[in-house]
Parts: C-alpha cells; structure tokens; sequence
C-alpha cells in the first residue's frame, strides 16, 4: 500500500526536504493492523543541510524488478536515482535535466529560473520502449605460427601474442521513458537505464499544438496515463487541466521542424496534441446576496492514477479532491486497434471529459481551508482514503457512473428534435425504455462533494447562513426540480397508458366483431366450395361419357389409335419370325442329339478314351448352346403372354 505524504504547511504544501521510503503490510486477518516495516533516508545529509535543495517529487522506478530504485526530482534541475540494497539507500547517478539555478531572490528562497519557469516541478513514467545499443565484443583470431611472436625475459620461451578483433554488436533494452513538466508548462523526456549502459540524453521541448496561452508560470503536476494512444495531463495552480495526446512526428514534418543547432539526440520524436482544457471548482460556491467578483484561488494540484480504470485519475488540492475522467478514451482505442479503412474524425472528442467534485474542503468566499496532506487509492471496490490536515481521515467510494454533462444535455435535446421530425411522440416515448429516461433525469449533472471544513476554525454565523443558503438553493435546483419534472413525466406516461388502454379495448371489441363476421363469411364460402365441388365433379364426369361416346362414333381412327396398330403388326411380324427360328433351333436340337447318340455309340465301341480337354469343351459348348435355347424359349413365351397367343 502506497501513502503519499504532504509537508505540515498548509499553505504551500512544498514536500519534505529528504524523502523517507516506507513499506506498509495490511493483514488479511482482522487482528492485523497496520504496521511500518522497515525505512531509509536518502541523502540525508545533502537535503537537511541545504537550505536551497528541496525534492519535488519522488517515485518508485517501474523498470526495477524488486522494486528496490527510487527517482527524485529535486528543485536544482537534477535528476536522483537511489536503490535499496543490504539495508542501505545507494545514489546510483545524479543527471543534469538543465540549468542549474545560480542567482536567489534576496529574502527567499525562488531563484530566478524557477520564476520563469525553466525548473523541473513534476515527472511521470510512460509506457516502456524499445532501446537499440551497439556494444564492443573482443574475439580472438587466428594467426600464422611466425607472426606475433614475443619472448618471454624471465623463462626465455616464445610465445604467440593473440590478436584480438572488436565486433560491434546490437542489444535491445526495455527502458521506461520519463516525462518532464516544468513550470512554463514545457515537457521534456529523458530515457534513464538502471544498468547505466546507456547515457541518459534530455530530449525537448515537445512540441504541443493547440495549447492554451498560459500568463503565469503555473505548472505544477503531470500525469501520464495508462491508455493506447497515451494521455498526458497537466495541471496548474490556478485549477485548469490541458490534457493531450502523445503522438509520433511524421518524417517529413520532422525535416522541415528540425533544429539544426541542437544534437540529434536531444531531438524528440514525437509531439503533443491537446483537444481539452478542463476548468476544476477550487472550493465550494457558496450562496451570497451581493455578488462581487473575486481573486481566483491558487494552490498546487496533485494528480494520481487509478489502476482499475485508465480513463480516471484523481487531482488533490488545498480545496478538496476532484475526480476526473477522460470520455474519449474508448474511442481512441476503438480506432487504433480497428480496421485501417477508417479514417480519423472529430466525433472522436465531441464528448467532453467530466470533473466531479468528491470531498470540498474551503469555500470560495473564505480563505480559511483543510487542505488534503495525505491520499491513497484502495481497490475492490475503488475508494479513496484521506487525511486532512486537521487529523480527519475520509474514505468516499467511487461510482462507476460518470456525470451528465451539459454538452451532452444539448446534443440529446437536438437529437430529440431531428427525431421528432421522423417519429411521432407517441412513437418515441414508446420506443425509449421509460426506466432509462427517467434515470437521465434523475441523474446529476454537476458534482455535490461531501463537505469537510475544518474542525478547529470558528465559522461565523454569516458564512454558516450562506451555507445554509447554498444547500437549499441546491436542493431546489438540483432535486427538487429533477423530481418535480419525473413526477410530470410519470403522470404524462400514466395518463398516455390509459388513454392506450382504452384504444386497444376498443380495438379489441372492433376485431372481435369482425372476427364473427369473417366466421360467418368462412362458413358461407366453405358451403358454396363444397356445392362448386359437386358440380365440377359432375360435369368432369358428363365430359368423360361425351368423349367415350364421340370417340366410338367416329368412323376413322385417331393418330394415336394408328399409331398403336402400327406397334401391333410390328411386334406380330416379330413374334412369326421368333417362332420360325424357334422351330429351326428345335430341328437342330433334334439333329445334334441323333448326332450326339450316334457319336456316342461309335465312341463306345471305340477302345480309346477322350480326353478330358475334349469333355470339357464339348460340355462347355452344349452347356452354352442349351442356354442360349432356353432364353429363346423364354422370350417367346413372354411374348405369347403379351399378346394372348397359344
């Protein structure tokens, strides 16, 4: 569990001056607690006794394995990494992310960069990326036995000197880019390997198009969230979030944007593109009669990732907690990872981001305030944790549902008019689920934080009564005329029920009607088919014995009845020619078995036997001649059949 911890000063909330890292372990069981396990100081001796060197910002290193590398920002424009190693914080490098600032304000402690805003204010990790190195590797190589030889002074023996050949060769590391924000709202990028094989190089400015003019150096926080393509936010001091795309330079645009008096290095290749600027409520507006105009409210702003959804982020201040999330994430996602055919538009911004206002902890007319000094995030579900500076701690849940915002009120207000043109109101309350339409009005369209002023300061009766004032002036805005306007929509939707409830009784007694005389006519139709039937029937009939009888009648016959009696001869003709070959055939029998026993007789006179080749053949060709008579048979039988013949 990480817990991010503020300075005592409610005012300028600057960090302490040496970063202490503490490892806390929740127990599962309810008789754990909480417990601190074991901390280190870094550099310890170069904070506390500097008056100028104060830390920014300090993180964990995503790149480190164990978690053990730690990265400081401190306000001399330097770059700290530590790692935790045998009980012992170890500075691993101190890199320079620009000028160092000589001259102080006499009386202060701002030099003089850090009010043009040229130092270092906040840094975040990005997405890891992919870097190529060449390194040197030494091979031996083979040479003659004459060549290279050295003596040896002390043993007097020649030895062959190796000769040795550099090969460059190509390693790939995963390193963690980090971002720079200073206080002129520039970003800088810079690449630190933890195995310090690479030189880290300061690459900036990015270029960003379409940001907003900024008066004053106000910068103060960024964040980079988790999302494809990556969202940068940025905020500043007077309460205003620029979030931006980061997105890859085109080759020609970087010929012609390149600077050619800075190193290649040090050139970025990619550039910012900024499509929101978020306004955030420092402090809660409170209800007055004469309404004057007064001085915007400054503090630093701190913002904080939400792991279990890449959209949201959260922003700490001296006024409260606001809870930020970013619409068009889904829709970029949606188009890098779609199909190629889709080109690019702006419908993909049209929904704007929405900033809900969770704890308030000032109110605009009153300086007094209990500024947020500690936060944490806790999952499962998502709540957040608190501690204000007057020793309260506040836990709040997360809702998953986002707030409606006016943009949105007005483009469903214009839908509803192109759709009127098209459907009917009947049409459209019909087809809009009623439960949904009455949770987008129920549903809130500005942000209500929970309220926690400070304990220890004594309100006087004037700022409690505009207190009073703004909760009912909010209560009759807000709700009650929300619940007024679901009230008339309730009874609108009653009233248009009943009315159709009558027309669909009425209706119904229509169709049972007609439903009787459609019976009627069924059954009238079904008599006067069955009669139709009858009378078909009956005239097939009469049309049967006509043709009979006109047939018999005709004296010449028809071209069917020709063509029969045609068939006939012709299969007579053939039956005659069937029966003379039948008798022939039956005279050879005849004639073959006289032959048969004659030949029979004469070969049993005979001494000799015949061979059983000559058996066989002559068996064979009686059995086939025998066969062949029987189908003749056969034939001309079915034949007699056919034509009745004896």
């Amino acid at each position: 569990m990480h817990f991010v911890q503020f300075s005592e000063d409610k005012e300028q909330r600057k960090p302490f001056h040496y970063p202490v890292v503490l490892r806390f372990v929740i127990g599962g069981r309810s008789n754990e607690t909480v417990q601190n396990d074991r901390s280190y100081s870094l550099d310890e001796r170069l904070l506390s006794c500097s008056d100028v060197i104060e830390v920014r910002q300090a993180k964990f290193h995503p790149g480190s394995v164990n978690d053990s590398h730690i990265l400081a920002l401190t306000s001399d424009n330097m770059f700290r990494l530590y790692q935790i190693d045998n009980r012992e914080a170890i500075n691993l490098g101190v890199y320079s992310i620009g000028e160092k600032p000589g001259g102080m304000f006499p009386g202060s402690k701002t030099a003089f960069l850090d009010m043009y805003g040229e130092i270092g204010v906040d840094f975040d990790f990005g997405f890891p990326e992919f870097s190529s190195k060449f390194t040197k590797t030494s091979n031996e190589i083979p040479q003659p036995k004459a060549v290279n030889k050295t003596v040896n002074v002390y043993s007097g023996k020649i030895h062959a000197k190796p000769i040795t050949q550099d090969i460059p060769t190509k390693v790939e590391e995963l390193i963690y880019p980090v971002y720079i924000l200073r206080g002129d709202c520039a970003i800088y990028s810079m690449n630190i390997d933890l195995n310090r094989r690479i030189k880290p190089t300061l690459q900036g400015p990015y270029n960003i198009h379409g940001q907003p003019a900024i008066v004053e150096n106000e910068a103060c926080a960024l964040i980079c969230l988790k999302t494809i393509p990556q969202i940068f936010s940025v905020a500043t001091s007077n309460g205003t979030l620029i979030n931006s795309i980061l997105l890859d330079i085109d080759t020609e645009e970087k010929g012609k944007n390149s600077n050619f008096t800075k190193p290649l290095a040090s050139i970025p290749t990619k550039e910012l593109m900024v499509f929101e600027q978020i306004e955030l409520e420092l402090g809660l507006s409170v209800y007055q009669e004469n309404e004057e105009e007064s001085k915007k409210y400054k503090c630093p702003i701190f913002l904080f990732q939400d792991e279990s959804k890449s959209s949201r982020f959260f922003a700490t201040h001296n006024a409260g907690i606001h809870s930020i999330n970013i619409s068009c994430v889904e829709e970029l996602h949606n188009y890098v990872f779609g199909s190629e055919d889709v080109t690019p538009t702006f419908d993909i911004f049209i929904n704007p981001s929405s900033a809900e206002y969770l704890l308030c902890t000032k109110t605009v007319n009153s300086d007094k305030a209990n500024p947020v000094t500690g936060f944490t995030i806790y999952y499962e579900p998502t709540s957040i944790i608190s501690l204000l500076s007057d020793g309260s701690v506040v836990t709040l849940g997360i809702l998953t549902a986002p707030l409606a915002s006016k943009e949105n009120n007005i483009l469903s207000n214009d839908d509803d008019k192109t759709s009127n043109r098209i459907l009917s109101p009947l049409k459209k309350m019909l087809n809009e689920p009623f439960d949904e339409y009455i949770q987008k009005i129920l549903k809130k369209s500005s942000s209500q934080p929970v309220l926690k002023l400070s304990s220890t300061l004594n309100n006087t009766p004037e700022e409690c009564y505009d207190l009073l004032q703004t909760a009912s002036q909010m209560l009759r805005e807000k709700h009650i005329k929300n619940l007024t306007k679901v009230r008339e929509e309730l009874e609108k939707r009653m009233h248009t029920l009943c009315m159709l409830k009558q027309s669909q009784k009425a209706e119904l007694e229509k169709m049972a009607d007609a439903k009787e005389v459609l019976r009627e006519k069924a059954e009238n139709l079904a008599e006067k088919y069955e009669d139709i039937k009858d009378k078909q029937d009956e005239l097939m009939n009469r049309c049967e014995k006509l043709l009979m009888i006109a047939s018999r009648k005709k004296s010449e016959p028809s071209d069917a009845e020709k063509k029969f009696m045609k068939d006939l001869n012709g299969i007579s003709q053939k039956c005659f020619s069937y029966n003379d070959s039948i008798d022939k055939l039956k005279s050879k029998v005849k004639y073959q078995q006289f032959q048969i026993e004659n030949w029979k007789s004469e070969q049993a006179k005979k001494i000799e036997n015949m061979s059983e080749i000559q058996c066989t053949t002559i068996k064979s060709a009686l059995k086939e001649s025998s066969q062949k008579i029987n189908k003749m048979v056969r034939e001309v039988n079915q034949y007699k059949q056919q034509f009745n013949l004896k």
